[in-house]
């Protein structure tokens, strides 16, 4: 007679997505142009290089938010970073190398996930810390990578406790495709539980 075997079941009580959207390359966020067919807010990618952030507060758990961009075992798909983040189609030349814009390497891109997933397997595990890595951690205001119309460094909401931003901006190395691109995200708290997921789209419109 087989017995059942309770399935853990991970609560998404983690970090909670404050904000998540598009920045100039002097730090002013864009407004989204709407909601796509899934709801999701769009943003016109910028003509003159573009930063992407998220920012988050602490969830139902109570935990702080972990700051880790880049946690990666090659032999191990469990191993992730505290900010996950995947994109629906390829960036830059989509390359499978892992977080490959490190000294003496040639910037390469980053891999879709399609279906967005944060784990199960490590192509998914090697995509999720290929783009993560690319994101900096600010735990202050005062150091974010935001500002505001009057020039002053902050994180874009007043319920923010810490903001992943990409360092320096997005580059050529994972520049994004003609068309709809979009990016789902969720940040864990500090011991490894997770928050529910954020969206947003990234359009970029033919020359």
């Amino acid at each position: 007679m087989l017995t059942a075997t309770a399935t853990p079941t991970f609560r998404t009580i983690g970090g909670e997505v404050t904000a998540f959207g598009v920045a100039r390359a002097d730090g002013l966020p864009v407004a989204s142009i709407g909601p796509n067919d899934f709801g999701y807010p769009t943003f016109l990618r910028p003509p003159s290089g573009f930063l992407i952030y998220l920012e988050a507060k602490p969830g139902i758990s109570g935990r702080p938010v972990g700051a880790v961009t880049f946690n990666s075992d090659p032999t191990d798909p469990r191993v992730l970073p505290d900010f996950q983040i995947v994109a629906s189609r390829p960036l830059g030349n989509g390359s499978a190398a892992v977080c490959d814009a490190g000294l003496n390497q040639l910037p390469g891109g980053v891999p879709a996930v399609v279906p967005p997933v944060f784990g199960g397997s490590q192509t998914v595990s090697n995509a999720i810390n290929d783009l993560s890595c690319r994101f900096d951690a600010r735990t202050a205001s005062t150091v974010a990578c935001t500002r505001n119309a009057f020039q002053v460094d902050g994180f874009v909401s007043p319920a923010s406790r810490i903001q992943f931003c990409t360092t320096p901006g997005v580059g050529a190395e994972f520049a994004f495709p003609i068309g709809d691109t979009t990016l789902t995200a969720r940040v864990l708290d500090v011991v490894g539980q997770p928050g529910p997921p954020a969206n947003i789209v990234i359009r970029v419109l033919p020359q």
